[in-house]
């Protein structure tokens, strides 16, 4: 029979497991302790035929008591274009279809406090680019992945947006994100 011990430290930051005599020791952060508590999600665009500028997925915060924080972005495109992770703030989310966050933690049934679309065009500062957040580009069925690790944080009624520059016949775009009380 095995057993298993967890210990966690007084600031929730790091555990230790004794797993079969074995010890583990290995961070305890707010992604971790999110996904535990039914507070991180998932938001995948669906496959579509894109034009220049399009924004392939945006997420805006809905909530008023808690922060959307980033955590990765997951971008892939048929063609070799240029892409752009942006934000906004006061727009209105619309688009092609709405994007129904999953929780990461499949126990949970807690839903994202959050407005999603594929194809969105709700957010009018897309094409000037005033609030890019990261720049790169892809090579044509290449994937980029962006872990900010929960460094983009979006209060109530901000959005993330990621755009590709050039046409194109395919694209997706995941936003893995969690939500926590509010910085100060």
């Amino acid at each position: 029979m095995s057993s298993t011990v967890t210990v966690r430290g007084a600031s929730n930051s790091q555990t230790l497991e004794v797993i079969a005599g074995s010890a583990l020791v290995r961070p305890y952060g707010p992604y971790q302790r999110a996904i535990a508590l039914g507070n991180a999600f998932s938001w995948s665009s669906l496959t579509y035929n894109y034009t220049a500028k399009d924004t392939i997925l945006g997420v805006e915060n809905n909530s008023s008591a808690l922060d959307l924080y980033i955590q990765t972005i997951h971008i892939t495109g048929q063609a070799t274009s240029q892409w752009v992770v942006h934000t906004a703030s006061g727009v209105t989310m619309a688009g092609g279809n709405a994007v129904v966050g999953v929780n990461l933690n499949r126990n949970s049934g807690l839903v994202a406090a959050a407005t999603a679309f594929d194809n969105e065009s709700g957010n009018g500062g897309a094409d000037s680019y005033t609030t890019r957040l990261a720049v790169g580009r892809i090579l044509a069925s290449g994937l980029i992945t962006i872990d900010v690790d929960g460094g983009i944080v979006l209060p109530n009624d901000h959005m993330i947006g990621v755009d590709l520059t050039t046409v194109g016949t395919a694209a997706n775009v995941t936003i893995i994100g969690y939500f926590q009380t509010k910085s100060t």
